[in-house]
């Protein structure tokens, strides 16, 4: 995870957990945070429609042909998608995805689809923690290209000669441009990437009986769910047992000593499980079609670093399970950075009863906690950039940097594009005037 990146520093305080403030004035229009997400899946309604790789929509509703036959539970746009994904996938959650709709789990007939993607997200997460921490297992990229890494490493063994001299030479002034572009930090096309360590780390809001009741009773519900499919996948039943009969076979004892691990293990999944879905049901991002349309939801948790607010000064744009955070406005120097979790056109209480209750938290924005007038002017300010299309609840953000923007006259135009459905308003300088 970063401390600094590109004009940002995260911050931290007990109220608002962890945050980004801009470290210098930025201008409309930039990238300021360009993020890779950590996991992602498709919808279950849309799963035979959206491929699991890039999490996008074929244009047409004709269903994909590729998918995992060993759980029959994913599919592909393409070959080179699953190509890509399918060896990390049945390395991870296939073998949990092949059972999900087992006759033997007990709580899964009482779930909707929502709650179906949901799981999806959480067995992957899990699974991942099963993998790469309970069995020091971690998924290893397949190099396809042994014989040319051989032809390469021989030719580089030549090479390296001729190429030392020159190596010298250039080294001292690559090293002073390399602390030039450091502290410049203008690391634009750098795309962030997140860990399981990190999604871990990610701050989690407690659901309780007082905070939420319907919450915690469809959580517990989903560890229940959980805890049943890791018991049913790792030990072949959906109750775990400690009762071994006794033996003297060596092969019976091994087969006992195997299960107590794997007990131990599904116990130490079950304690993750629902910190987890705490994690995610706060943190996670929806994937959107240009006709807002749910496809998917992605965990990344160096883009959960920005904090809701009714009037944010930044927006995110999501290509697949990629986002990139433009900025709407100019922002000074020390402002915190932040985005809206909801659709922002809505009444105050709507706001935060959705807030409260989809993310957790109450929100104590200035647009949702001033005065009628200070809230009324905000209205206006930030309704200027919701999208016109109907049903589109995006916002309108400038594709490029817009330098001095003081010095620029009324009728220079200003091309604004909505970050869902991409419809285009042309405006003038004085539109980001507050």
């Amino acid at each position: 995870m970063f401390k600094s990146f590109n004009g940002l520093e995260l911050k931290s305080s007990e109220y608002e957990g962890r945050y980004l403030i801009a470290t210098r004035d930025i201008q409309v229009g930039e990238d300021l945070l360009k993020c890779k997400s950590y996991f992602a899946v498709t919808s279950e309604t849309l799963k035979t429609t959206s491929c699991f790789n890039c999490i996008k929509q074929l244009p047409s509703v004709i269903k994909l042909s590729l998918k995992c036959n060993q759980c029959n539970e994913i599919w592909y746009c393409n070959e080179q998608c699953k190509n890509e994904n399918i060896n990390k996938h049945q390395h991870y959650e296939c073998k949990f995805y092949k059972k999900l709709k087992s006759p033997k789990l007990k709580v899964y007939p009482n779930f909707d689809i929502e709650t179906f993607t949901e799981i999806r997200m959480i067995v992957g997460l899990l699974s991942r923690y099963y993998q790469d921490i309970l069995l020091n297992n971690k998924f290893i990229e397949q190099l396809n290209n042994n014989n040319n890494n051989n032809n390469n490493n021989n030719n580089n063994n030549n090479n390296n000669n001729n190429n030392n001299n020159n190596n010298n030479n250039n080294n001292n002034n690559n090293n002073n441009n390399n602390n030039n572009n450091n502290n410049n930090n203008n690391n634009n096309d750098e795309q962030l990437t997140n860990t399981l360590e990190d999604v871990f780390d990610l701050v989690e809001n407690q659901v309780t009986e007082e905070s939420n009741p319907a919450a915690k009773e469809r959580i517990d519900s989903i560890v229940n769910f959980i805890s049943e499919l890791f018991n049913l996948v790792l030990l072949g039943s959906t109750t775990t047992t400690t009762t071994t009969t006794t033996t003297t076979t060596t092969t019976t004892i091994s087969s006992s000593i195997i299960n107590d691990n794997k007990i131990e293990m599904i116990k130490k999944i079950n304690e993750k499980s629902r910190s987890i879905i705490h994690k995610t049901r706060c943190n996670q991002f929806g994937i959107w079609t240009k006709n807002d349309k749910c496809i998917g939801v992605a965990v990344s948790p160096s883009s959960s670093y920005f904090n809701h607010s009714c009037i944010p000064n930044c927006t995110d744009v999501r290509d697949g399970s990629d986002m990139t955070f433009k900025s709407l406005y100019p922002i000074k120097k020390g402002d915190q950075l932040t985005i809206s979790y909801i659709e922002l056109d809505q009444p105050i209480q709507d706001r935060k009863d959705e807030l409260k209750y989809g993310y957790y938290f109450d929100c104590i924005c200035p647009r949702c906690n001033g005065d009628s007038n200070s809230i009324d002017s905000m209205d206006n300010w930030i309704s200027k950039f919701y999208c016109t299309q109907k049903k589109c609840t995006g916002l309108y953000y400038s594709k490029s940097i817009i330098p001095f923007l003081n010095t620029l006259t009324s009728n220079h135009e200003i091309q604004l594009s909505c970050s869902n459905c991409n419809n285009i308003k042309i405006v003038s300088p004085f539109f980001f005037n507050k």
